[in-house]
């Protein structure tokens, strides 16, 4: 039960010290360039009260950017990954301001909803939130606007609200309740109605002592009609990418995994904190960036104030200012927000389009969520001269028998190197051998090149989502893999086909720009014996090898005696050939909602954490990779 409380400001020390019998104890403390930062409490060094916020943000003791996720040890025949999580020490944060407060109740959505991020909720457990009410906001603050401050509702433990010589306490929780009953010859009772009486009071003078407040009651319809608006190629010549904006930001949880080599016979993955304003952070392999400078620039503003709220139902932004603190550019979230509400009223002709988020699923505790499992290489193929396809099976076989194929693609390690997000090219029914198709590409593709049979590799998955194939039933089935996009839509071929009977006509069109280009070339032939399944090919080039068309995919739509009202499409290809592709599937009379793609995009995690594969409020491996073609153009545009 909540509980209320005073206390005498000048007993702060004293309680602090209690306090740190049991806890790690860290608290705001002016260091000698004049800011205030979180330290650990000491009698010697003076407890800062008079502060508009902390220079960094007191969440960062719970975001781990330093986090051991997993280590390993063995060599290229035998590997063994052992999970990094560990427990804190019990800890209280004393001083946190409502706005990082917020902060807080979002990063427990973000951490611990869907899968369960291990690392954050052990310290997420250890730790006590005493949280201190705004008396007076900084010039940069604007939590009023965006509804975080300047006092808190929720999020804490216990929070104080200065008030002269007396001190008022709200107690929470019962992690509250245990800090009071530690030192309760500092705590006097009172009744709520005296508290909250008096806090509204002091709030309102709060309120009105605010320099500038930007109207953001609007900022959402505002922003998705000025996703072009003129503000966004000004600002961004001024963007040094110095990412100083993500670094102070307390709700940025945006993150990049090293691999550390300890010795020669084992290593770790750690991860440590990244920004999406750096240029290579949505960069896919071959270098491909969707995103350019002004997009990402963009990006942050709209992830702030519209992604997250259609995300997680709350605003990214709390209003804490630093990011207006930091940036030497001068560039200021609150004028960029006004700028565009004002240019783009709700009334204006332009309408948002609709975002359409996925029910989010209920949490997936994994005690090895980023940790892989071992697997042997048993046999490599060659397609084609730069790609390969590894057939696999996990070292512990047990892990074969619990399998279903839920996902689209897996994480794949080479340990000491990194890993690569690989889609599935196999169906559910598997003898214990699982098989990948890899371009030799990158870092990672390139290392697992240079391995043999009976060499080791790790995988984590499956993720994503997959095609709903069993809704195909009774329809005719067009699928179309270009080059390496054969390997994701494989999956589904396979699936089909197992079940031939359930389904109408399936075509398979595979394009490349020479036939020697093309994976799965015997698959493929095999394919176009079975009855009711026609196989075509699309090149650029001609070829002796089969017949094939030179020329486009598009071109083969027209002669395939489908009932397109009823048919269903599977396209993979670059986003721009799957426009083209949808665009002429509808005028031959599909629907939108029966095109899917399967959108291959830089992943780093796999369960949504990373950030690196988010794509306006959806993170294409949790919400994709697979979309249908109406909700593909409802992603932003620079996708």
């Amino acid at each position: 039960m909540p509980a209320y409380y005073t206390m005498n400001p000048a007993d702060l020390p004293a309680l602090l010290t209690a306090w740190q019998s049991g806890s790690r104890v860290l608290c705001p403390c002016r260091e000698q360039d004049g800011t205030t930062r979180l330290e650990s409490f000491a009698p010697d060094k003076g407890l800062c009260l008079e502060y508009a916020n902390l220079a960094m943000p007191p969440v960062d003791v719970l975001n781990g950017y330093q986090d051991v996720l997993f280590r390993w040890e063995g060599n290229e025949r035998t590997y063994v990954a052992e999970p990094g999580a560990e427990s804190m020490a019990p800890t209280v944060i004393f001083g946190m301001r409502p706005c990082d407060v917020a902060a807080l109740e979002y990063l427990d959505d973000f951490y611990l909803g869907e899968y369960r991020d291990i690392n954050y909720s052990l310290r997420r457990e250890a730790v006590t939130i005493v949280g201190m009410n705004c008396r007076t906001p900084g010039k940069s603050c604007f939590c009023a606007a965006t509804g975080t401050g300047p006092f808190a509702r929720s999020g804490f433990d216990l929070m104080l609200t200065l008030d002269g010589g007396l001190c008022w306490v709200e107690c929470a929780t019962d992690k509250g309740e245990n800090l009071v009953g530690q030192a309760l010859v500092f705590f006097r009772p009172v009744t709520e109605a005296a508290l909250r009486a008096r806090l509204d009071e002091l709030e309102k003078d709060c309120r009105e002592a605010f320099q500038e407040l930007p109207d953001l009651s609007q900022i959402r319809t505002a922003l998705l009609q000025g996703f072009d608006h003129p503000v966004w190629e000004a600002i961004t010549p001024t963007c040094i990418r110095c990412t100083g904006c993500t670094a102070v930001c307390p709700t940025c949880t945006c993150f990049q995994f090293n691999e550390e080599r300890l010795d020669a016979r084992s290593g770790r993955r750690v991860r440590v904190k990244d920004s999406c304003q750096t240029a290579g952070f949505t960069r896919n392999a071959g270098w491909h960036n969707p995103r350019s400078k002004a997009a990402a620039v963009r990006h942050r503003i709209m992830d702030k104030l519209v992604y997250i709220q259609d995300r997680f139902g709350k605003k990214g932004c709390v209003g804490c200012g630093r990011c207006i603190d930091v940036c030497p550019a001068g560039i200021d979230i609150r004028k960029i927000a006004a700028t565009v509400v004002r240019d783009c009223p709700p009334e204006g002709q332009r309408k948002p389009v609709p975002v359409s988020i996925p029910e989010r699923a209920s949490t997936r505790i994994d005690p090895q969520l980023f940790t892989p499992y071992p697997a042997r290489i048993v046999a490599i193929h060659d397609e084609t001269p730069d790609i390969r396809r590894y057939v696999v099976r996990y070292m512990d076989e047990r892990l074969a028998e619990t399998f279903r194929l839920t996902g689209q693609f897996f994480m794949v390690t080479v340990f000491g190197v990194g890993e690569v997000a690989l889609s599935i090219p196999f169906g559910d029914q598997h003898d214990g051998q699982f098989e990948f198709c890899v371009k030799k590409v990158g870092k990672v593709t390139s290392a697992l090149a240079r391995l043999g049979v009976g060499d080791v590799i790790g995988l984590r998955g499956p993720y994503g989502k997959g095609f709903p194939y069993r809704s195909f039933a009774g329809r005719d089935v067009l699928v179309v893999g270009s080059g390496v996009g054969l390997a994701p839509v494989r999956t589904i071929i396979v699936r089909l086909l197992q079940e031939r009977e359930r389904y109408g006509r399936i075509a398979i069109i595979a394009s490349a720009t020479r036939y020697e280009g093309l994976v799965y070339k015997q698959d493929l032939k095999d394919w176009s014996r079975i009855p009711g399944v026609t196989v075509q090919y699309a090149l650029a080039r001609p070829t002796d090898a089969v017949q094939a068309h030179v020329g486009y995919i598009n071109d083969l739509l027209p002669e395939l005696d489908f009932d397109w009202a009823n048919a269903r499409a599977i396209l993979c290809a670059s986003p721009r050939r799957i426009k083209l592709v949808a665009r002429d599937l509808l005028g031959l009379g599909m629907n939108g909602r029966d095109i899917f793609t399967s959108l291959e995009t830089h992943m780093r995690c796999g369960v949504g954490k990373c950030g690196h594969c988010k794509v306006g409020a959806h993170y294409m491996c949790l919400d994709g990779p697979v979309f249908t073609y109406e909700e593909m153009l409802q992603l932003p545009e620079e996708f």
